[in-house]
């Protein structure tokens, strides 16, 4: 598609591009004179037991975006480059789409039809690399179901997170063993350095950015420190200079100098990485992380080639090293940390509160603890301690150590 021939759709559809797109999309090319079939979309609601009065509604819906032939013909082409998008973004940042040229229901409705086309593109990619079809087994169905269960109990059939469950309709992702996993570009902090001589690892954050006391980046959960220190940076063709990232999880106030002759770059800006998804359920443990990242390297290497994966990228509150001394050095959550290299993010406790109480905004004290990991939580909560989403990487070369503590020097 021209970038004149987009101009052009969007002209009559309004900004439901992704910015830039136009760079990206000239090799492709609409097939057909509809979005998406009516008997596509009738065998998923009869298969997840759509009531018919609700399925009306839909197909009304539907048959108004296949009339209109500007929205038909962008739709198809996004969506084919959706699929391969989320192979060459940082994360994934797409907003549910609500195109200008609808109206009522049927722009509430748009997205999901465009979701169940990536479902169709998205298998046809996965052949194209020879990928078996067991990979793919009701991972978009997964979604599919949830959307259209909130439908029929709601009424509702906008997203509650449409830019995550897009990795499950364009099938990109998949569960290996206990964890999914997505291909993802490394962003510009924090660096990791490897002694060529020890193969020690140590994290750099890039200069200019304050930092509390705590280790913690200032601002994050509200919270500011008046004595904060501000990360330096300096290199030159023989060392760099910056402030290190303890493995525990938190940014040192002493800079340290590394002699490029002893120490290389393992991961830097714009390296690909695969990110790690942690699933609910039992079994999370240093051993199944183990295994599955093994399955992930073997897995992306085998059918996407083209990239150099550097290793594992994730973020998560379990990484969170007050939550770690919270819960003693035995518990699962625990053990998996101090198989990560973890390091500080600006986002707050907003996930632990999501993921514990179910809603960010719930008040804790009007409930009962179930488990000793609430409890835990509400007793700190009641002290006024904050929890914070904390990042890791697991570079590959430490894949095997995995159960050893491999970036931990001691406890």
């Amino acid at each position: 598609m021209t970038k004149e021939r987009l101009a052009q759709l969007l002209e009559v559809t309004g900004p439901i591009a992704p910015e830039g797109i136009e760079a990206v999309i000239g090799d492709l090319t609409a097939e057909g004179g509809e979005m998406i079939s009516r008997e596509t979309i009738a065998f998923q609601l009869d298969w997840n037991h759509v009531p018919q009065q609700m399925q009306e509604p839909l197909f009304e819906a539907l048959e108004t975006i296949n009339g209109i032939p500007e929205l038909v013909e962008l739709a198809q082409v996004l969506a084919k480059d959706c699929v391969r998008a989320l192979n060459r973004n940082t994360a994934v940042g797409y907003s549910q789409p609500k195109p200008a040229c609808l109206t009522g229901f049927a722009r509430d409705a748009y997205a999901f039809f465009y979701t169940q086309l990536c479902v169709l593109e998205g298998k046809k990619a996965l052949r194209a690399r020879g990928i078996p079809e067991k990979y793919a087994y009701d991972i978009p169905e997964r979604m599919t179901r949830r959307q259209l269960s909130k439908y029929v109990e709601t009424g509702d059939i906008n997203f509650d997170d449409y830019g995550w469950d897009q990795n499950f309709y364009c099938c990109d992702i998949f569960l290996l063993d206990r964890f999914y996993f997505i291909l993802y570009r490394w962003g510009d902090t924090p660096q990791a350095w490897r002694n060529t001589r020890s193969g020690e690892v140590i994290a750099l954050w890039k200069g200019g950015e304050r930092v509390r006391r705590d280790g913690q980046l200032d601002g994050v959960n509200g919270i500011r420190d008046e004595e904060a220190f501000v990360t330096v940076w300096a290199e030159t063709r023989k060392s760099v200079t910056a402030n290190p990232v303890d493995p525990k999880g938190v940014i040192m106030a002493e800079p340290v100098t590394l002699d490029k002759s002893e120490w290389t770059k393992a991961l830097g800006e714009g390296d690909y990485t695969i990110a790690l998804h942690i699933p609910g359920g039992r079994g999370y443990t240093p051993e199944r992380v183990k295994h599955s990242c093994t399955l992930a390297l073997d897995f992306y290497g085998k059918y996407f080639p083209e990239y150099d994966y550097k290793g594992f990228w994730s973020e998560s509150w379990l990484y969170d090293p007050g939550l770690g001394r919270l819960l003693g050095p035995e518990r699962n959550i625990t053990r998996v940390q101090r198989q990560f290299y973890n390091y500080p993010t600006m986002e707050g406790d907003d996930m632990a509160r999501r993921e514990v109480l179910h809603d960010p905004n719930a008040d804790y004290r009007r409930m009962t603890p179930k488990t000793t990991l609430e409890k835990r939580l509400f007793e700190a909560w009641d002290r006024g301690e904050r929890f914070h989403t904390t990042g890791m990487f697991l570079l590959r070369e430490e894949v095997p150590l995995v159960g050893a503590d491999p970036y931990r020097k001691e406890g």
